[in-house]
Parts: C-alpha cells; structure tokens; sequence
C-alpha cells in the first residue's frame, strides 16, 4: 500500500457515527452505502469553515485541537470496552447492546471511576501519541539533508480525495460539505485536512523511527530480463526472400540469446542474493511469530452448516434438532468411509454461500476473517494444532456446523489447501507478524517520548473532555445536516 492510500486508510478506519462500534451497526453510515439513495437536493455552493481553533490540550507546544479529540473518542471508547471484556450478545437487539454499552460507561470500576472518564483519559493519551508523532516527524523532515519529505503531490491528491468525498457527500444528502463530514468523521473539512497534514508527519516520523533501528528492508528485488522470441522457420517452399530474413532474424536472435543468457545468470545471482538478504531480515520477526503462533497462522478450513432457525429465523423443534445431528453424524462418517468431503458440503451444506465457496475459507485470526462461522466454530479452529484427519461437528445456539482443517500456513510454509492465494501465503503471515511487532515497538516508542517533559501534557481542560465524551456516547444518528454534534 502507498504512503497516499495508507494515510487515507488512516483518515478512513475509524467512521465515528457507525452506531458506537460495528457491533451496534445500523446501517446508516453514509460512507458505506450498498443502496445508495438519489440526492435529495443540490447543496447550495457554501464555503467550508476555516480549521476551529479549539483547543483542549497542548503538548510539545502543539495543540490538540477538541476536533482532534472527538475523533479519537472512538478509539478510546472502543480500547475501554473491550479491555473490560465487554462483547457484542447476539441474543441481544441492537438497541439492547446499545443500551447496556451506555450503561457502562456511565458505571464505575473499583476505584470509584467512571469508565467513560477513563475512555476520556485513554483518548487524551491517543491524542498526545498522535502529536508527538508528528512534531518529531516535522522535526526530522526539517534537518538539513533529511531525506524525509513530505511529497507535494501526495498532499494534492490527499486533499482532491477529500474535496471529492466532501462533495458527494453533499450533493448525496443535500446538505453542506462541512455537517457531512461532521456526521461522518467528526471533524470539518479543513480540519480532516489538517488532520492529514500532521498524519503525514506522523508516518514520515514512523518510517524514520523504523530505518534508523533497521527493521526497513531496503534491497530491491531484482528484475528478471526479458527473454528473446525465436522467430518462426519458414517452410521448406518457402521463397528465397522469406528463408533471407529468417536468417537473418535467427542470427539476431541468438545474439540477444547469449546476451539474456547471461543477464539470466546475474539475475539468478541477485535473486537468490536477494531471498537470502530477505529471510536474514524477517529472521528479526520470528521470535514475534514463536510467542504467539495462533494470532498468525493461518487456517484453511472446509465446513458444513445445518441450521438451528427455520425459514422465519425462530428455533426449531427439538426433534427436528434431533434429526440434523444425526445428519451432522451421518457425513462424519461419510468422510471416515472415504468419500470427498467437497462432495457432501456442496451436496448439504445449508450455508447461504455454499455455491461459490464450497465452505472453504481461510481463517485469520490476526485480522478477524472467518467466514460465517459461528464463535464456537472459530473457538475450536483457534484450538486446532494440525490437519484434520476427520471432521469434527460443533454445535451453537443457532446451528450445527461439520468441519475440517484442511490447510495450515505458518511463518515457513502452508500444508494442504488454501482457498485465497492472493491472501494466504507465507509472505502474508510474515507481513503480518511484521506489521504487528513493529507497531508495539513504535507504540513502546512513542509512549516513552511522551513521558519527555518536553512533551508532557499542559492545559488540560477535563471539563471539556468529558462534555465531549458525553456528547459523543449520546450521540443520536439523525443524519447528515442534522441536530446531532
């Protein structure tokens, strides 16, 4: 991914109305639309407010704007409530989950503490991170003979994707530019623009934090030449012309041959140069991979599921419930009697995606993909060591589910299937182990800079905090350009 891309992934990840986490999702955020409605009216050509001046805190003589804050409340409020072992109860309505998320946050922990104040605090410290990340990216990009730059057409097309977005927005909902990214991100438009800005310095800081502890691979990966075509020869009535220029042809070939045979043979020097330099290199995010194999691995599964629901999604009977574990059963030993288990998963699997899937899927547990399995399911695929020698049958509340490890990638090598190459490989574990030690590592990093005195946090209005935290768990959707902050 590109610095540009990467930044606006950055701009992106944390929409802050999705109903206060994906968990509590009810469909309206703008930004994520599959139907998307015809605009209800041609904004009217309002400028854009200039960048609030709000301040709440500063650091390293930096302020941390309010806008800056409210955006981060998002992941203050989500760290707090997971860290609490909160989770999302899928027997539970939305508004239920809702509900009980307020309610603790407006609790208190053992010390007499509010849980939202602590998301407050905890989001403050984001904020701060954030901000010292991008003083000393500016400072580094500042030294003289710095090679870290922020480029001028980047920044450009940073600020034309956010103009694009701000403008569809507005002419989607008929509302101004600035109260769509308001109900969006949470911030104006030129403040999401400032925002970038310093997010760029953030990452430039990032980069150089991570070349100057050599955890950058710099070696560029070799190019392989391009290998000559040989030309046709003619047939043997061919006339006298024809049979010349094949010659010809011929003769030039095999001088560019030797010439790609040899460049051939330095390319293969480099490359296996190359390789060697790079195993060395991931060698440093072993140990990473070796403490925790599971948030890694990657886990090729094939899987059968009987449902529990009827047709209206209420339960069935018991008996019926009899009937399909004794089915569950029957395929178990289908697959013991030889039979491919593809065969009775395409045959009867009651999952809505059998047809283009064939219940095969590659679980990842370091970013959340596992198909529609249910939490019992991934619970016992977490738990699974090596390739299943038969399937084994996992029940839920909701269904009955036949499954089997059918593929394991690792840190060195996969084993059996996989269902998605472009996104199950070696070199994926390895990007992911690298991404996540090299992010504690940074984290460990700033965190100690933010214990400097230099950058230690000043006029602190916790007053201003928690009124912002307050407004933001209250929140209510009513769209873009409405009553809601």
């Amino acid at each position: 991914m590109n610095k540009f891309l990467k930044v606006i992934s950055v701009l992106l990840c944390a929409v802050m109305f999705a109903a206060l986490f994906a968990a509590c999702d009810n469909g309206n955020d703008p930004s994520n639309q599959t139907d998307v409605p015809a605009a209800t009216a041609t904004p009217e050509p309002v400028s854009d407010e200039p960048e609030s001046t709000l301040v709440i805190a500063k650091t390293g003589g930096e302020p941390v704007y309010e806008s800056e804050f409210y955006y981060f409340l998002y992941q203050g409020l989500r760290e707090i409530y997971y860290k609490e072992g909160k989770i999302y109860d899928e027997n539970l309505t939305d508004e239920e989950n809702l509900a009980n998320m307020k309610a603790f946050f407006c609790s208190e922990d053992e010390e007499g503490v509010t849980y939202l104040r602590r998301a407050a605090d905890r989001t403050m410290e984001v904020a701060q991170g954030f901000k010292v990340a991008y003083i000393l990216g500016k400072e580094a990009s500042e030294k003289e003979g710095s090679g870290y730059k922020i480029s001028e057409e980047e920044l450009a097309q940073i600020l034309e994707y956010i103009d694009s977005e701000a403008d569809y927005g507005a002419s989607l909902y008929g509302c101004t530019r600035d109260e769509y990214f308001t109900y969006v991100y949470g911030m104006s438009v030129n403040d999401a623009k400032r925002y970038t800005r310093q997010q760029m310095y953030a990452e430039m800081h990032e980069t150089a934090w991570s070349d100057e502890n050599n955890y950058s691979f710099t070696l560029e990966l070799p190019e392989e030449p391009e290998k000559p075509t040989e030309p046709s020869k003619p047939a043997d009535d061919a006339d006298e012309e024809t049979k010349a220029k094949y010659e010809t042809d011929l003769a030039e070939y095999n001088t560019k041959k030797a010439e790609y045979d040899t460049k051939y043979a330095e390319y293969q020097t480099k490359l296996t140069e190359y390789e060697a330099a790079f195993d060395e290199y991931m060698e440093k995010f072993r140990p990473e991979y070796d403490a925790d194999p599971d948030a890694y691995r990657i886990k090729t599964i094939r899987y059968l599921v009987l449902s529990k629901l009827d047709d209206d999604g209420n339960p069935l009977s018991e008996s019926a419930c009899a009937e399909k574990r004794k089915n569950a059963e029957s395929y178990v030993k289908l697959v013991e009697d030889g039979h491919a288990f593809e065969n009775i998963v395409k045959g009867f699997s009651e999952s809505e995606t059998v047809s283009s899937d064939l219940g095969l899927v590659d679980v990842n547990f370091y970013n959340g993909e596992a198909g529609s399995l249910s939490s019992a399911a991934i619970d016992w695929v977490h738990e699974a060591d090596a390739l299943s020698e038969k399937p084994e049958i996992i029940e839920s509340d909701r269904e009955i589910t036949v499954i089997m490890v059918i593929g394991i990638t690792d840190f060195d090598q996969t084993v059996g299937l996989i269902s998605d190459p472009d996104n199950t490989s070696v070199d994926n574990v390895r990007g992911n182990v690298q991404y996540s030690m090299l992010a504690r590592l940074y984290n460990e990093e700033i965190e100690a800079r933010m214990k400097d005195e230099r950058f230690a946090l000043t006029d602190v209005n916790e007053e201003r905090m928690m009124e912002l935290a307050t407004s933001y768990l209250e929140f209510e959707d009513n769209g873009p350009g409405g009553s809601a902050q």
